[in-house]
């Protein structure tokens, strides 16, 4: 059964985070969601040395200045690696949990690059979240780290992301675009990028009974256009309401609205 909070509670990107020190994926960020009472959604790769790191990219460029895979961090790494200038670093999985200590549910996306072993990813993670107390729900781009965590049989909800992909190759946007994976994984929800809605494909699995997340949302007139065509928000860059009615009250309008066509849907 499809946990309430995945649809009824707006979910921070990243945490809660801000451009004053208080940097994505970072502890200071998940500090704040949870102080507020919003659930989180954040990403976790395996290294190679075997730990559970909490990034968004695959290489630590964009976050630190250096170039450096994410997959050749090891732990003592970790606490000098900073983020974004600030005096936050890269954290683990289980320094979040432990952050967060359950008090708001938490969206884990699994991410892998290339050739890395998706069942040991998957493994890691739900042998951690076996030692924690709390909310959680797994999702992940890759389609095969969907079917490793359906198969699992973990008990927690497992979603599958997808959008416009415009930085994938043809091969990978083609499959992730038309969602035929969904065929196979059987997700419990969906994550799909804003810009990309409305959308056949999407509307259509929808319709079947399979809630949709919109994402990035980063303002009330997001939040608006989101919830015409989805049942809740990954949001940051603005706080909306800590807790909504569920995004229902479009219903009557969204079986329409999501025959609408856009230049890119399949």
């Amino acid at each position: 059964m499809l946990e309430s909070w995945l649809t009824s509670r707006p979910i921070a990107h990243r945490g809660l985070y801000d451009a004053a020190g208080r940097p994505e994926n970072s502890l200071a960020a998940f500090e704040a969601a949870a102080a507020a009472g919003y659930p989180c959604e954040l990403d976790v790769h395996l290294t190679g040395s075997g730990e559970l790191v909490v990034l968004h990219d695959f290489d630590l460029g964009r976050a630190t200045g250096n170039p450096r895979p994410v997959a050749t961090l090891a732990a003592a790494d970790l606490p000098g690696t900073r983020l974004f200038g600030s005096d936050q670093h890269v954290p683990t999985l289980a320094q979040v949990t432990e952050c967060v200590a359950g008090r708001v549910p938490l969206l884990i996306e699994l991410k892998r690059q290339g050739s890395a072993n998706p069942r040991a990813l998957v493994k890691g993670v739900l042998r951690h979240l076996e030692t924690c107390d709390g909310e959680y729900a797994l999702s992940s781009f890759d389609p095969v780290l969907v079917y490793f965590l359906r198969t699992s049989k973990a008990g927690y909800p497992v979603g599958q992301i997808s959008g416009l992909l415009r930085t994938a190759g043809p091969v990978k946007r083609l499959i992730g675009r038309s969602l035929i994976g969904n065929f196979l994984t059987r997700p419990d929800f969906m994550s799909y990028e804003l810009a990309g809605l409305p959308s056949l494909i999407v509307g259509a699995w929808r319709r079947r009974g399979v809630p949709v997340l919109a994402w990035p949302v980063r303002s009330p007139a997001d939040e608006l256009q989101a919830r015409k065509y989805a049942d809740n928000i990954i949001f940051s860059d603005f706080r909306p309401e800590k807790l909504t009615r569920r995004m229902t009250f479009a219903a009557s309008r969204y079986r329409h609205q999501d025959r609408d066509p856009r230049p890119g849907d399949l």
